[in-house]
C-alpha cells in the first residue's frame, strides 16, 4: 500500500466516524440514549453483548464498539443495569 491510499483509507475511516458522530447527534436531540462501556472484557463478552442486543432490546439500537446508542430509554437502562 502506497502513502496515498493509505492517506485515502485513513480519511474514509475519519469521514465515516464523523457521519456517525454527526448522526448520532442528531438521534439524542430527538430522545435516543447513548451508552458507553469502559471496554470488552474479552471476545466472549462482546458476543455476549451482541446476543443480549438481539434478544432483549424492542427498539432499534445501534453500536460501534464499545459505544451504543438506544431509540428507547428502558433499553438503554436494562443495558446499563446488565453490563455496565
Amino acid at each position: 500500500m502506497n502513502q496515498e491510499e493509505i492517506i485515502n483509507k485513513v480519511g474514509e475511516q475519519i469521514s465515516r466516524e464523523i457521519d456517525r458522530e454527526v448522526l448520532w447527534g442528531m438521534l439524542k436531540e430527538i430522545g435516543w440514549t447513548r451508552v458507553m462501556i469502559d471496554r470488552f472484557q474479552d471476545n466472549r463478552h462482546a458476543v455476549d453483548i451482541t446476543y443480549w442486543l438481539e434478544e432483549r432490546c424492542k427498539g432499534s439500537v445501534e453500536r460501534n464498539g464499545a459505544d451504543f446508542i438506544f431509540e428507547l430509554e428502558s433499553d438503554a437502562v436494562n443495558f446499563i443495569l446488565t453490563w455496565k
